[in-house]
């Protein structure tokens, strides 16, 4: 079934890449659900087709009133886009066991139950676009980034499965793997406790590391881009599996992460980081 007009579910739509997709697809006449746990001043008055509902994926009762919500007054749901996520920055021995949770049960847990909640609906209607927003990180690992990395891979293999046991009742399930973006996240960006103590035997190298890490992100690609390849992708009658979005050098290293061995790419990578701006 062919929809102009969509109506369309984004999650994390307070900030960042969820930010820029809820502001883009509202403005070019969609009904957009932005949900998330607080909001700024970022989508005000944007567009009347933008509703701002407070959404914690983290918390079921709260998923299935934001989706609840959506049927109650449109009476179906298009589009999922599930954009929520946070990073936890920090070596595996000095993120806590409750730090890790804490990112997996956003990042990974809130997109599962994100799915949950809404195929039902998508099934019984037979038709419905799921975009699961991965990253860059969820191809390749970096250095004091675990937490979000695993994370993220598992999306990649959530997302494969999902899409295969779905795709009978016309349900399109696709993966957006970004590379940096200019997308606000340094601001949220938390350090594990055990990252910041003076003690930490990894302190001199995760703050090279990080550095980096911020360098990149405020150089990386222009989010509204990303929200506009977004609004291409639910257009489309077949769209692809997968979609690699942003800087061409971070899409490269998915490529030379097959072709290498794997000891020579993790080389490269650890000496991109070591060595800073």
């Amino acid at each position: 079934m062919n929809i102009t007009k969509k109506i369309i579910l984004v999650t994390g739509a307070s900030s960042g890449l969820g930010l820029a997709a809820a502001r883009h697809l509202s403005h070019i006449g969609h009904t957009v659900y932005a949900g998330a746990r607080s909001f700024g001043n970022e989508l005000k008055k944007i567009s009347p087709n933008l509703h701002e509902v407070y959404l914690d994926v983290t918390d079921t009762s709260s998923i299935e009133r934001f989706v609840k919500t959506t049927i109650h007054n449109e009476g179906r749901i298009d589009v999922l886009i599930n954009c929520a996520a946070i990073l936890i920055l920090g070596s595996v021995e000095d993120t806590s066991k409750e730090e890790y949770e804490k990112v997996i049960n956003t990042n990974l847990f809130g997109t599962i139950g994100m799915c949950r909640a809404v195929i039902p609906y998508m099934r019984e209607q037979r038709y419905g676009c799921i975009i699961n927003f991965s990253s860059i990180m969820g191809l390749l690992a970096v250095p004091f980034q675990s937490a979000y990395s695993s994370s993220k891979f598992a999306i990649e293999g959530f997302t494969e499965a999902l899409s295969m046991e779905v795709k009978d009742y016309g349900i399109k399930t696709i993966l957006i793997e970004p590379t940096d973006h200019r997308s606000g996240s340094q601001k949220y960006r938390q350090h594990a406790l055990g990252a910041a103590s003076d003690s930490s035997p990894y302190r001199d190298l995760f703050l090279t590391v990080t550095k980096k890490i911020e360098y990149d992100e405020a150089h990386g690609s222009d989010p509204d881009k990303l929200a506009m390849l977004t609004a291409k992708i639910i257009s489309k009658r077949n769209p692809r599996l997968r979609y690699k979005a942003g800087k061409f050098d971070q899409k490269l290293s998915v490529f030379l992460k097959r072709i290498l061995p794997g000891r020579v790419f993790e080389s490269i990578i650890f000496t991109y980081y070591k060595g800073g701006k």
